[in-house]
């Protein structure tokens, strides 16, 4: 799914990812770490956002660098969301199916399994941070996406929010949807999780399955 070798992220000389070699296969990895540490760098270096400064990144195969092919493929949700204001969620989630050649039907389905329905009408503009949340989640998992992104898909939701989009992110992943989730709220998610990486000071300082990692981080 993804392939990280020496990869190198510089903003002025402020090192946010150094030197970085990561395999990722199917399935859910959770991706932990202190704030500043480099996993959001990591994740929009793999949403084609960002370019390298050195080594190389490889998602589906390809190089996400500008990849407007491969963002079709995928499905992103950022933090913040990066949602256009001025626009109803219908029309937006609207104009991405469009643009992934997908029925207009699949934008209903998403926006029903993050119960986004009922504000679908209304400018973003007009939103909660929590709303905006959920249109993001769905605009990521709008269609079919062969890999969906997501980062800190949890923030901004309350107790009840949380718990209920930890549980649609954990049936998709039982159904099959390959995800890469950063996140600082993560013990909703580690049941559904395959694999942990833990990312720090820019390094990939530890990987491993749930039961490898998970006492390791309690002992921090």
């Amino acid at each position: 799914m993804i392939t990280a070798r020496n990869l190198t992220k510089r903003f002025g000389k402020l090192v946010a990812l150094d030197s970085v070699n990561l395999e990722i296969d199917g399935g859910l990895t959770l991706i932990l770490g202190p704030n500043g540490g480099g996993k959001s760098t990591f994740l929009n270096l793999c949403a084609g956002l960002y370019r390298p400064s050195k080594g190389e990144i490889k998602v589906l195969g390809e190089n996400p660098w500008s990849n407007d092919g491969l963002r079709k493929r995928i499905g992103v949700s950022f933090d913040p969301p990066a949602l256009p204001r001025h626009r109803t969620a219908r029309e937006w989630l609207g104009y991405i199916a469009e643009v992934k050649r997908l029925d207009k039907d699949e934008v209903l389905k998403a926006a029903e399994l993050f119960s986004a329905m009922n504000y679908l009408d209304r400018k973003m503009g007009e939103y909660s941070a929590g709303m905006l949340k959920r249109i993001s989640l769905t605009q990521a998992f709008l269609g079919k996406p062969e890999l969906v992104l997501l980062d800190e898909p949890l923030a901004n939701l309350d107790l009840e929010g949380i718990m209920e989009v930890a549980k649609v992110i954990g049936e998709q992943a039982q159904k099959g949807t390959n995800m890469v989730v950063v996140s600082h709220i993560w013990r909703p998610l580690v049941e559904f999780a395959d694999r942990i990486v833990v990312i720090a000071a820019g390094k990939v300082v530890m990987t491993g399955t749930p039961e490898e990692v998970v006492p390791k981080i309690e002992e921090i």
